[in-house]
């Protein structure tokens, strides 16, 4: 077999034999040529430099042109035939789903712990859709864990609170519990390659929030909590290690991109159960719950149009599609949410870079809001879909002009009172954990719907400000690092996470977040995804300033392939 030409037709391969590079075995790389002034960094893999020298037998010295070999592990597309019958099965299930359900007027009470029976249909996807999940990693040339938390995502944000409720009989272990012990076990013991280094900020902050969760806990086990109460309160802290799969799996771009159309996807679905739903039970009061990951899903694809990441058919037809999961979600939080999120995105200096105004984004949600009163216009000429529209238009009025008159604005006015009460009562460690919060006018334990007055009045300060400390951790060096990186054009990924974790931030002030095992762990996982960005992006950055440092002195420099950021960063330190 003929391997002496390379891509470009160059005979490379012969090259990096002459200079006596060793290929490990079982992993195929591609070679591409880059001369001396055009610097530039593999998708998958990280460029490093090193001083050339005649003892270094990796580095090609004969090369008049200064021809950079740089090497990738090849990976498979995203979107391939295994993607296709996971959704073609999925949207079945969910269709089918929908027509068979029934009004269900307990859809957003929060069930007591080991209560609530998730539908059969959430199994069912759950257990049709796992092998598939291989088979699509396997075709995509990406490793099994990387999969299962796909599968993961893609479960959760279809069929969210029926999804991670599914359990092992006669245990109190959730499916998203087994996910993270599995996850966590994958990345942290089994043997595995060296992996990069946590941010010391990070490191501090996240053992100070568990070690706090450990202290409540325990004051809840040997004080007067209930012990089932106390394993659902520790839900604030433990689904935090999600933040650390989220920082060690995302390692590359095309992962990243794996992610969020797995999440896209399977929000999708969401939408079309509850659409399904609405057709045979249009009496019923909303039909997406929560719908944070719709409204996610919505801003999300808004950013991607605005800098031009995604095609426009597709774009619009998932942006139509999440502006009816909007509607159908039919929660004032959501709305309100949606108008922080893009007022923040058009004012919020340094959130988008700098060669992308804001006039995109403004045509872009013009354009939206235009076809959002359409569908509205059109909507009120059908009787059940005119009933449902003036059931959302009354509640929106309601929840934002009326709000003495509004029942469950008042229920989180007198629960958040009630949650500062307690707080007070004692501020620097809390209530602990599994102490039940009913009060006057509320007996079931619904909590304050606030998840950052839940951690303060259980937690108290000394695990509330860890909190605080990881959020302003990754807002300050998100913005940070989009500022400094303005000119790489892969920053808009960095933006749409800012803006998405900023969007679970205002709904958890008014909702259930920390708490619930389908929107902590992938809120987690965002922030984890997110913070490898930022090291991607600095360390991008840093690169490529060398190599035109490099390239302006005219100075000759041997050139070598690191496959992971621990190599790259080691190497680049000794450049400097």
């Amino acid at each position: 077999m003929d391997h002496s030409r390379g891509v470009g037709r160059r005979r490379s391969v012969g090259k990096f034999a002459r200079c006596g590079l060793i290929f490990r075995p079982g992993l195929q790389k591609r070679t591409v040529p880059l001369r001396h002034g055009a610097p530039h960094l593999s998708e998958n893999g990280i460029l490093a430099l090193e001083n050339s020298g005649a003892s270094d037998s990796s580095v090609c010295t004969d090369d008049p042109a200064g021809v950079v070999l740089i090497h990738r592990q090849i990976r498979g597309r995203v979107i391939n035939i295994w993607l296709v019958l996971t959704v073609a099965l999925g949207a079945v299930i969910a269709v089918g789903d929908g027509l068979t359900r029934v009004p269900n007027l307990e859809l957003e009470s929060s069930p007591l712990p080991m209560e609530y029976e998730p539908c059969h249909a959430a199994l069912l996807l759950a257990g049709l859709t796992l092998p598939l999940m291989f088979a699509y990693a396997r075709r995509a040339r990406v490793s099994f864990t990387e999969g299962f938390f796909l599968w993961f995502t893609f479960c959760t944000t279809t069929y969210t609170r029926d999804f991670s409720y599914l359990r092992l009989p006669g245990t109190p272990l959730f499916v998203t519990d087994i996910v993270l012990v599995v996850l966590l076990s994958s990345l942290y013991i089994l043997p595995r390659a060296r992996k990069p280094q946590h941010p010391l900020a990070l490191n501090i902050f996240l053992m100070l929030f568990v070690a706090a969760g450990l202290v409540s806990a325990a004051r809840g086990f040997w004080g007067n909590g209930e012990p089932t109460l106390v394993l659902r309160d520790s839900a604030l802290v433990v689904y935090a290690f999600f933040l650390l799969i989220g920082y060690q799996l995302f390692r590359s771009w095309s992962s990243i991109r794996r992610l969020a159309v797995w999440a896209l996807l399977g929000t999708a679905l969401n939408v079309l159960n509850g659409a399904a739903w609405f057709v045979a039970a249009p009496e019923q009061r909303r039909f997406v719950f929560p719908g944070i990951y719709v409204l996610v899903a919505l801003v999300v694809v808004l950013m991607m149009m605005a800098n031009r990441l995604t095609r426009k058919k597709a774009g619009w037809a998932l942006a139509v599609v999440f502006f009816v999961g909007l509607l159908l979600a039919n929660a004032r939080s959501l709305f309100l949410s949606l108008a922080v999120v893009l007022l923040s995105a058009l004012l919020l200096r340094g959130l988008l870079r700098a060669k992308v105004s804001s006039v995109p984004l403004i045509r872009v949600l013009v354009s939206v809001s235009l076809l959002g009163c359409a569908l509205v216009f059109l909507s009120v000429h059908v009787k059940a879909e005119r009933d449902f529209t003036s059931r959302v238009v009354e509640e929106l009025e309601s929840g934002t002009l009326h709000v003495g008159e509004d029942p469950n604005w008042q229920f989180r006015v007198v629960a958040w009172k009630e949650a500062w009460k307690r707080f007070e009562e004692s501020p620097l460690a809390g209530e602990g954990f599994g102490v039940p919060f009913t009060f006057g006018i509320w007996d079931n334990d619904a909590r304050p719907h606030n998840t950052f007055l839940t951690v303060l009045y259980k937690m108290g300060l000394i695990g509330f400000l860890p909190l605080f400390g990881l959020l302003s951790y990754f807002f300050w060096r998100g913005l940070q690092c989009v500022h400094r990186n303005f000119e790489n054009r892969r920053v808009a990924f960095l933006e749409i996470v800012i803006l998405a974790q900023l969007a679970l931030c205002m709904y958890g002030s008014a909702n259930l977040l920390l708490e619930s095992p389908y929107l902590a762990s992938l809120f987690w996982a965002g922030m984890g995804t997110g913070l490898r960005m930022i090291k991607k992006l600095d360390l991008e950055r840093s690169l490529q300033s060398f190599l035109s440092r490099q390239s302006l002195d005219g100075s000759h420099f041997g050139y070598r392939v690191c496959t992971n950021e621990c190599d790259a960063g080691r190497a680049l330190g000794g450049i400097r």
